[in-house]
């Protein structure tokens, strides 16, 4: 009976060729992109996802200013880890990771380089992440001093095919070198909110840290050093809300009755988020790497819904818009003896017959488009289709809900038709079912709409974060990451003949200094006060070293005051604000603050107020920053340089670097670039927007060809009538048409407020942004008015211009 059922379809669906060529390509190209979306929503809800992942969590930092949320931290405090593992008979263990950057040589091979992604490292790091140690013990890997674990690549990047084990690097600090032992190889966590190049032992910590001069910050016991990623390995079962909930007494007994936090009025609240929530829902400060978007991938998820569903009412919609063409066929069964439960049966064999062609169709686009397609959403993600279990699971729940559905409907109604008054020809389609199929047509074309409108918002919002006014000029700017292996002392006997050198070359334009560049976060920040601390309140301020040049290299405006200046030695204790940090700190106007003091008496004087300008992207309000003179800052050089020959510029600049700097890789690039990779994932969002709006429209379309041929079979004999009678070509397009354009009008107007909804939604999440226009959704719904009216144009003039002889000679 089965096999009956199948051969009677597959019978039908090739006696109907045109019809189903429209339902398989719908079909096909809506579950493709469902496969697809699945795809990028299933690698970005799985990352971190390994054994110990539901029992780790992270701590995150919030610290508070007479009672307001100043900043929250992904970075915490040494001293929290011990004191919690301490008190809390919850926690199993925990592990504690500090970034760090530095330029490491293997002078045997003399290869050197400046590698970043490095984390100083509890021995815990290598269970709790399940960090697989290709070579060496990991269960001593990491202990003691002066001990560092690499990457595979890195390992062979030093050391090439040797084993590395028991072998050193080097490390030139500006007071000292320092060499680790490799005491181990490892392959770094996939697929995790972190990147780890190499792990270093972390008591090495402060052994770093004091040859910078700095002995006041144990890392063991400071409740004021926050630059720690702390992780804790909780015991199974353990309720996160309830061990949270406990916090509060531990801050107050450890943190917030130290003197100096009361006297700065500032109290600290500390809160977990589970290691697998990370990625997606993890946005602070001190981030490790940038994280994704719980909102963006939950809406994708919706889209790919929606892309499907609009595909199988298409389904719906063709199968019911034939009930005229098959009544008779349904008639006759019935009155030679078939049952509704077979007729029912039958109907569903198409459905699944149809959808199962379509589906094989779908996964083949899919295998061909994933390249491209994960291109588009990321530079990380593989680039072959896979999806992980749970979601194949899911696909193949959504795939039989769906096949049953948009086949279960027409069954029913189509089984539900009377041979007699069929086999009488005085049937007609019951208003019900009219009225459902217009409905099913708005749906459609209302979500195209929607995301008509989504893609020209998002192109609007990046192309205005984009050609904003940064307050910098930021164009042909070099920059080159700072020499850090010369010491203090012979620092600038280097870099003084290096900067005059330099500004020789004709290309070059002008060279400054700073601890930190645009386009990046400053992890650099303190809280400062007026000198008068009793009557304001601190503010938490960006801190920013530069030199006497940095301000006018960029292109800065002076609102108040003087930039720092060489005629100046008392600059070194002076500050320049910004106008965000002038309104903070409580001055009136720009004027005020000169010559204030910051701090205490003995503070730094403030000597000038900057212009407001966009550290980093316009998704971020512009922070209160201060600036201070320091001349022996080498973290970041800005080279301001012609626009010509650009590459024979590099190749002198790299000359000038080699013979003043041969112990630190030359290493560059280009600020304006960087800066524009901040708008990345909003721009590939806004692609991703207008690929789906466009197949959603196609989609749709398919079911409005098919819907529109029926409509004219069904009215050929009144259109033969009407042209007898002398109706214009026109005419009878415009009825034909008028019906359908409604519908499509109406879809346009329902999908106005659902798209302004949606869409200022997701434009809350930036700083600066634009205003939702009418004429958004005017271009919307008549971009979709006209691709439906080129739709329908092909049947109509084509029914509108046949002879009405040809149509009623047989009746």
């Amino acid at each position: 009976m089965i096999r009956s059922y199948f051969t009677v379809a597959l019978r039908n669906l090739l006696k109907r060729s045109e019809y189903s060529i429209l339902n398989v390509l719908g079909l096909s190209i809506g579950i493709a992109c469902c496969l697809l979306i699945f795809q990028y929503v299933s690698y970005e809800k799985s990352y971190d996802n390994h054994p110990n992942a539901d029992q780790v969590v992270r701590l995150r930092l919030d610290n508070y200013q007479d009672g307001n949320l100043e900043w929250q931290s992904a970075a915490v405090y040494p001293a929290f880890a011990p004191a919690m593992k301490k008190d809390f008979p919850e926690i199993e263990g925990y592990c504690r990771l500090a970034v760090t950057e530095l330029l490491l040589s293997n002078d045997e091979r003399n290869v050197k380089s400046r590698e970043d992604k490095g984390y100083y490292a509890d021995p815990s790091v290598i269970p709790m992440f399940n960090i697989s140690v290709t070579n060496g013990n990991s269960a001593t890997a990491l202990n003691g001093l002066n001990k560092i674990m690499l990457s595979a690549s890195m390992a062979e990047k030093f050391f090439g095919n040797e084993n590395p084990i028991g072998k050193t690097l080097t490390y030139r600090a500006p007071f000292s070198v320092q060499t680790f032992e490799v005491t181990g190889i490892f392959i770094p966590p996939v697929h995790s909110h972190l990147v780890i190049n190499y792990l270093i032992s972390y008591p090495t910590i402060g052994t770093v840290r004091r040859q910078f001069g700095d002995m006041s910050r144990p890392e063991e016991t400071s409740w004021g050093w926050y630059q720690f990623y702390t992780y804790l390995l909780l015991k199974k079962g353990t309720d996160l809300k309830k061990l949270e909930n406990k916090f509060p007494a531990f801050c107050d007994r450890y943190i917030n009755t130290l003197e100096w936090k009361k006297n700065n009025r500032t109290r600290n609240e500390v809160f977990l988020i589970s290691l697998k929530d990370i990625h997606l829902h993890s946005h602070y400060m001190q981030e490790a790497e940038a994280n994704g978007n719980d909102q963006a991938v939950s809406f994708l998820y919706l889209l790919a819904m929606l892309i499907v569903g609009i595909a199988w009412l298409n389904y719906i919609n063709l199968s019911t818009g034939r009930s005229m063409e098959r009544a008779k066929e349904i008639g006759v069964r019935k009155a030679i003896g078939a049952t509704r439960g077979y007729l029912i049966m039958q109907f569903l064999a198409e459905s699944i017959l149809i959808n199962l062609v379509s589906l094989v169709l779908a996964l083949l686009v899919a295998l061909i488009a994933a390249p491209w397609f994960c291109t588009l959403f990321s530079d990380v993600m593989p680039k072959h289709f896979q999806l992980n279990t749970s979601y194949v699971t899911m696909l193949s729940i959504i795939f039989v809900g769906g096949v049953f559905l948009s086949g279960a409907y027409p069954a029913i109604i189509l089984s539900r038709f009377k041979p007699v008054t069929v086999l009488k020809g005085i049937f007609k389609n019951s208003p019900g079912g009219l009225m459902i199929r217009k409905i099913l047509i708005v749906v459609q074309f209302a979500t195209s709409v929607v995301l008509i409108a989504g893609t020209i918002i998002v192109y609007r919002q990046v192309t205005y974060m984009r050609s904003q006014p940064l307050g910098i000029n930021i164009n042909q700017t070099l920059i080159l990451e700072g020499a850090g292996s010369v010491s203090d002392l012979s620092y600038q006997s280097n870099f003084k003949p290096f900067k005059e050198a330099v500004l020789q070359l004709p290309a070059v334009k002008n060279i400054a200094v700073s601890t930190s560049v645009m386009g990046k976060e400053n992890n650099w920040s303190n809280e400062v006060a007026r000198a008068n601390a009793s009557k304001t309140k601190k503010a938490n301020l960006d801190f920013l070293g530069i030199d006497h040049d940095f301000i006018p290299a960029y292109g800065m405006t002076m609102v108040a005051g003087r930039n720092f200046s060489i005629d100046f030695p008392s600059d070194s204790n002076a500050a320049i604000l910004n106008e965000t940090a002038l309104r903070i700190l409580g001055f009136k106007n720009a004027d005020e603050a000169i010559n204030q003091r910051l701090g205490n008496d003995s503070g730094r004087s403030v000597i000038g107020v900057v212009k407001d300008y966009h550290t980093e992207a316009l998704n971020k309000i512009i922070e209160p920053q201060l600036m201070l003179l320091r001349l022996n800052a080498r973290d970041v050089y800005s080279v301001k340089i012609e626009s010509r020959n650009v590459p024979n510029t590099i190749n002198a600049l790299r000359a000038k670097w080699n013979m003043f700097f041969p112990n630190d890789p030359f290493s560059y690039y280009f600020l304006d670039e960087t800066f524009d990779k901040q708008y990345k994932a909003d721009t590939q969002y806004g692609k991703a927007f207008g690929f789906f709006a466009a197949v959603a429209i196609i989609i749709a379309c398919f079911g409005l060809i098919g819907l529109s041929a029926y409509n004219v079979l069904q009215r050929k004999k009144e259109v033969g009538i009407r042209k007898v009678f002398g109706a214009s070509v026109q005419r009878i397009a415009y009825l034909l048409t008028k019906d359908f354009m409604k519908l499509v009008l109406i879809a346009s107007v329902i999908a106005v407020p659902v798209a302004w909804w949606l869409m200022n939604k997701w434009l809350q999440g930036f700083a600066y942004r634009i205003s939702i226009s009418s004429w958004v959704f005017v271009i919307a719904g008549t971009t979709t008015l006209i691709t439906a009216l080129i739709t329908l144009s092909f049947q109509t003039i084509k029914a509108a211009i046949a002879n009405p002889v040809n149509t009623l000679r047989m009746e």
